[in-house]
């Protein structure tokens, strides 16, 4: 009787803590998919973070429920990690734009400094971020006098003390400034670091959650549970790609591959899922210099595709038809990608052009020389240049030079 008890009492005790658990998840799930829909990723990884650790503590470590809360949280992570990372190249291409502006600036007189401002206000325009550039001003100089330690009177001295002080205080603002352009430039170095590690943090936690769900999937055996355990696994791959591991992708890639082929049927929609994954393998491999494992299962992309189009076509149905139109384009993407692979570009040089092309790149060339040489920017040094003299010239010049030893003796 009294273990009866206990067992009851301990029921009793988990239903309520599952009760009061409840609404705190459907609140979390509700905010985090918000936050995920709305591309406000920090707030989704908290949300979901948070609700992963509440569906632990009520479901178990070892759940299914508690897998999904983690493949939630680690989809929200690998968003976050790739717009971080293409925030970071946008910035790596601003740096290099103001940089060349301000190299370029620098070696001229005059405007050079008016044409530098304004080439940074266009740049801004564009990006619309300003404030990414922080190791230039062009609002102005500053004021640099109470770093100096300047007293309000400091104007009066410095005039009074005549040609000397001018250039004394000169030399001290001018090292000011340099010291403190120095300490920008550690200080935004230090951000991009940091944030560069911040990148690297996210894909890594990415994967470490998504990998805790693929163990606890994987011990599943129903179809719906297997499903989600390939598309933990595509995830993986998409998280391996990102960090450029494309050998892992490939493998990921495969894996859910394998899975999604024994559970999904002939229809369009089960063919077309089954194509994407095919052509994501076949692009590890590309990346992995892999080429003809690529072209091997690039063949399948094609195949299963075309049966796609093939069963659109035969129907009578209008919407069928719009979506044969729809998939003839991405056929012929598919296409214009293995072409690629089978034949790489080749780097376009002098010897791609045709004769004409050839002749009349050379006959440019001479009349922008032509016209440099006249603007002064190249200097003619033709007339520094000595003949190298033939043998007789020479002779003829020594004996005349004999000549006239002799006559002046």
């Amino acid at each position: 009787m009294a273990d009866n008890k206990e067992k009851h009492a301990d029921a009793d005790a988990s239903g309520a803590a599952l009760q009061a658990a409840m609404p705190v998840i459907a609140e979390l799930l509700e905010r985090g998919t918000r936050a995920f829909a709305l591309g406000t990723w920090a707030e989704a990884i908290d949300s979901f973070g948070e609700l992963a650790a509440v569906t632990e503590q009520t479901f178990g470590g070892g759940s299914q429920r508690y897998a999904d809360c983690l493949v939630m949280y680690g989809r929200a992570l690998l968003q976050h990690a790739v717009e971080q990372s293409a925030l970071l190249a946008q910035r790596a291409l601003a740096d290099a734009a103001t940089t060349t502006t301000a190299g370029g600036s620098s070696s001229k007189s005059g405007g050079g400094g008016d044409k530098m401002k304004k080439e940074e206000e266009e740049l801004d325009a564009v990006e619309g971020a300003p404030a990414k550039r922080a190791k230039f001003s062009f609002e102005g100089e500053p004021d640099f006098r109470q770093v100096e330690g300047l007293g309000p009177g400091a104007e009066e001295e410095v005039g009074a003390s005549g040609k000397a002080g001018d250039g004394a205080s000169s030399k001290g603002k001018g090292k000011a400034v340099d010291e403190q352009q120095q300490q920008s430039d550690e200080d935004e170095e230090s951000d991009e670091n940091e944030e560069e590690e911040e990148e690297e943090d996210d894909f890594a936690a990415a994967w470490d959650v998504l990998d805790v769900a693929r163990v606890i999937q994987a011990k599943a055996t129903d179809r719906k549970s297997r499903l989600k355990y390939a598309e933990t696994l595509m995830l993986l791959g998409d998280v391996s790609m990102e960090s450029e591991n494309f050998a892992q992708a490939a493998t990921d890639f495969a894996q859910a591959l394998e899975v999604k082929q024994q559970y999904l049927g002939n229809n369009n929609d089960d063919s077309r899922e089954l194509a994407e994954l095919y052509y994501k393998v076949a692009l590890a491999h590309e990346y992995n210099r892999d080429t003809r494992r690529a072209l091997e299962l690039m063949a399948d992309v094609e195949r299963i595709l075309g049966n796609c189009l093939a069963s659109l076509e035969a129907s009578a149905d209008a919407k069928d038809k719009e979506e044969a139109v729809a998939l003839r384009d991405v056929l012929a993407d598919v296409a214009e990608k293995v072409r690629e692979w089978r034949a790489p570009p080749e780097p376009a040089g002098l010897g791609a052009l045709s004769s004409d092309e050839e002749a009349a790149l050379a006959e440019k060339a001479k009349a922008m020389f032509k016209q440099a040489l006249e603007a002064g920017t190249i200097n003619d040094i033709s007339g520094l240049i000595k003949k190298k003299k033939k043998k007789g010239e020479e002779e003829e010049e020594e004996e005349s030079r004999s000549a006239g030893a002799e006559q002046t003796d």
